[in-house]
């Protein structure tokens, strides 16, 4: 199998583009030779931390020039699958960190969250990363869950690289609710088509022309493959090339990091 002219092309952030703060080499190389020829892109991303506007102001940090329209997270999902679901203005509970409840209380949402308990019914728990949760903050939102608030996870990511070693990611808090509630959340972002569906829509591409570029097999990978895209995993995030081999989700293409992938495309693109 051959990369091809891709008319866009998708990309993870942590692992693939930066580690915590740091970019990774090539990447401005890269998103210049996307603009050369014309490819639009957009920044597909399960970290939900941090708002659009931060990663666009992060892209900036490091040269690269972006808008709102071009990054999409668990968040930005999140919301999206609420406002379908129960409408604007829906009582929800959070776990979740400031991001994330900034992202649902602009979404129009009332809103409770940690460890203050609802003086109302909630139609949801939504569940993100919090590096303080606690016994309180899970207690909470276990006795909604189960007692009939739906469930919803921005993500289930185990874990995220960063350039002291991979850290604990929000799977953490989504294990602690589904173990003690024994409810398996709707998850938004990836591997769910939802996030993978806005960004096509809003590029104006269709899955046989892209290409979707990360470092983790059950979310980035998984999602490219189940919408139809080529997909390409680099080994600079908290996938190994064993764990690819070991592992029944494969991705059609494996580079080493970003750069390699930018001069195997830079072929395709010169013949």
């Amino acid at each position: 199998m051959k990369l091809n002219l891709y008319k866009s092309i998708l990309l993870d952030g942590d692992g693939v583009l930066w580690k915590s703060n740091q970019p990774l080499p090539g990447i401005n190389s890269f998103f210049e030779f996307m603009e050369q020829q014309g490819v639009s892109w957009a920044l597909l991303t399960n970290n939900n931390s941090h708002t659009r506007r931060d990663y666009v102001k992060k892209l900036a940090d490091f040269g690269i020039q972006a808008d709102h329209q071009s990054v999409f997270t668990s968040s930005t999902a999140t919301v999206d699958y609420l406002l379908e679901t129960y409408g604007k203005e829906s009582r929800l509970h959070v776990v979740g960190n400031e991001a994330l409840i900034s992202t649902l209380r602009n979404a129009g949402f009332t809103l409770t969250h940690g460890e203050h308990q609802p003086e109302y019914p909630v139609a949801a728990v939504v569940a993100g990363m919090d590096r303080h949760i606690n016994h309180e903050k899970i207690k909470i939102a276990m006795r909604l869950i189960k007692g009939g608030a739906a469930f919803i996870a921005t993500n289930t990511d185990g874990s995220f690289p960063t350039p002291e070693g991979i850290n604990p990611g929000t799977g953490m808090v989504i294990g602690a609710l589904q173990a003690t509630s024994g409810i398996e959340p709707y998850v938004a972002g990836k591997p769910h088509p939802a996030i993978f569906r806005s960004a096509l829509k809003s590029l104006g591409t269709s899955p046989d022309e892209t290409l979707m570029i990360g470092d983790r097999l059950e979310t980035d990978i998984l999602g490219g493959n189940q919408l139809g895209m080529d997909t390409a995993a680099v080994l600079t995030g908290v996938t190994s090339r064993e764990e690819i081999n070991q592992s029944e989700i494969k991705p059609d293409f494996i580079f080493d990091d970003i750069t390699t992938l930018h001069q195997a495309l830079v072929e395709v693109y010169r013949s």
